[in-house]
């Protein structure tokens, strides 16, 4: 009888831990963890918070973007200077697709979309008429 009872108690001990809701991972004290975990072009998304003093920064990898930035303001008032998105959502249905995003593989323009490498001449999209611009038209 007592068997039953210890494994009774334990049964209950961990029903009750499963049905405990996890603690929600918040970023910058504001942004959900959850809300930039996704599948974008078979890659995985996610945000990372990272801290310097009193600076903190909210980082996705998704194009580099920086979602949060909070700083100290004069008066030690905490101030969050970046007008991020969020959630990954956001950011693909943003009006400009580009909103936040790091500069793609090219920092500028590819002239005509063509250049020439080793003898071998290589042609890009073109995504800002008539040029080449950051990377492509998705950036990649």
């Amino acid at each position: 009888m007592r068997n039953v009872f210890i494994l009774l108690g334990i049964t209950v001990l961990l029903l009750t831990a499963c049905n405990q809701n996890p603690k929600e991972q918040l970023i910058c004290g504001m942004l959900k963890e959850a809300d930039f975990k996704s599948m974008i072009n078979g890659k995985e998304t996610a945000i990372y918070e990272l801290k310097n003093g009193d600076i903190t920064m909210a980082v996705t990898n998704y194009g580099g973007r920086i979602v949060s930035l909070l700083v100290p303001g004069k008066n030690g008032e905490m101030a969050d200077v970046v007008l991020g998105f969020p959630s990954i959502d956001a950011y693909l249905n943003a009006k400009e697709v580009f909103h936040g995003a790091l500069i793609g593989r090219v920092g500028n323009r590819i002239a005509k979309g063509k250049f020439t490498l080793n003898n071998i001449e290589y042609t890009l999209p073109i995504n800002n008429d008539p040029n080449h611009l950051h990377g492509g038209p998705d950036g990649s």
